[in-house]
C-alpha cells in the first residue's frame, strides 16, 4: 500500500500563523496599556488625592495668617496686613 500524501495548504497555515502572531501581540499592548493606566490611576488614587489633616491644617494656618489683620509686636507698633491691602499700599505708594 502506497503511502497516502498529505495535501496541507502551506500558504494557508503560514497566513494563519502570522495573524495570531499579530493578535497576540497587540493583545500584548492592550493588556499592557490597560496596565500602565490602572497603575497611574491607583497612584492618583493613593498619593495624590489624600489630603492630610496636616497638610490642611496647614493650608488654613497660612490663609488665615495671608488674609487677616493680626499685631505682631505690639511694644513697636508692627502689624500684619491682608495681603490684599499690602498690595494695594505698595502699588499706591510705590515702595
Amino acid at each position: 500500500m502506497a503511502a497516502a500524501k498529505d495535501n496541507l495548504d502551506n500558504g494557508l497555515i503560514v497566513t494563519i500563523g502570522v495573524v495570531l502572531v499579530v493578535l497576540v501581540f497587540a493583545l500584548i499592548l492592550l493588556v499592557q496599556g490597560w496596565f500602565y493606566k490602572a497603575q497611574q490611576d491607583e497612584y492618583v488614587r493613593k498619593v495624590i488625592a489624600p489630603r492630610s489633616e496636616e497638610l490642611a491644617s496647614a493650608l488654613a494656618a497660612q490663609h488665615d495668617a495671608l488674609h487677616r489683620y493680626r499685631l505682631l509686636d505690639a511694644e513697636a507698633g508692627r502689624v500684619a496686613l491682608p495681603i490684599e491691602r499690602a498690595m494695594q499700599l505698595v502699588v499706591r505708594e510705590g515702595l
